[in-house]
């Protein structure tokens, strides 16, 4: 029983209100850097990505798209990832809340390859096949299944080579574990509220498959990865 998925239960979480004073946003958005450090968000992202990276050949950057950014601390990993390899890119990072984006454009102050759009991930301003890569991480999980599964078919619409989905894995295990270090490790209310919310919030494996498929995707493959982390992954070359 401790090891089967509880049921779904999507709840807001405090941050997705915007109603919190900057300081404690910015306060809770450096928690979830931490979080994403040490408990493999970024590793996750890196790993899949590198595979689009080995197989790309052109001398042109390639074009990605992080929908629903946050303080794009997912694509700054990125562009250094990248810029270790000796690959370029250019980064396009969206989000609809404006305190996001006014962080995460501090904190990208000294990373010219990434490029800043407020506007909604439901609703982008992009034509078909703008991106080589659209890449979404931890924040799937902030919406209905419904509108899930049209950000799956919209982001494989925008991308010519692939899209990579990093977030969480509901279970009973990663609940009560960021539970408890949420209160061991930080004071931040926002903080201490959202992690388990985003834990009930997520999605399986097995949903994440089932939703690939509704939104029309061809090529792609479930990965779970330890501590319950799950990629979706779509290639299409």
């Amino acid at each position: 029983m401790i090891f089967s998925a509880p049921l779904r239960n999507l709840r807001p979480e405090l941050l997705d209100l915007d109603e919190a004073p900057f300081a404690e946003v910015k306060d809770s958005l450096q928690d979830v850097r931490r979080v994403n450090r040490y408990l493999s968000g970024y590793r996750v992202l890196l790993h899949h990505i590198g595979r689009f990276f080995d197989r790309y050949t052109s001398s042109q950057p390639i074009h990605i798209l992080d929908a629903a950014t946050g303080s794009a601390d997912q694509p700054l990993e990125v562009i250094r990832y990248a810029r270790w390899r000796g690959i370029p890119v250019q980064v396009t990072a969206i989000d609809i809340n404006r305190k996001m984006i006014r962080f995460a454009q501090e904190e990208a102050q000294k990373f010219p390859e990434i490029r800043f759009v407020q506007c909604d991930a439901l609703n982008m301003p992009f034509e078909e096949n703008s991106f080589d890569v659209v890449i979404n991480s931890l924040s799937l999980h902030h919406f209905s299944r419904e509108q899930a599964v049209a950000l799956l078919a919209s982001f494989s619409k925008l991308a010519r080579r692939g899209v990579i989905v990093n977030d969480l894995h509901r279970s009973r295990v990663a609940y009560a574990s960021i539970y408890i270090l949420t209160r061991l490790l930080t004071q931040n209310q926002l903080t201490r509220y959202d992690a388990p919310v985003s834990v009930m919030n997520a999605f399986t494996p097995e949903e994440m498959r089932a939703m690939a498929q509704e939104a029309g995707w061809q090529q792609f493959e479930v990965c779970r990865h330890f501590p319950y982390r799950i990629a979706l992954v779509e290639n299409k070359t």
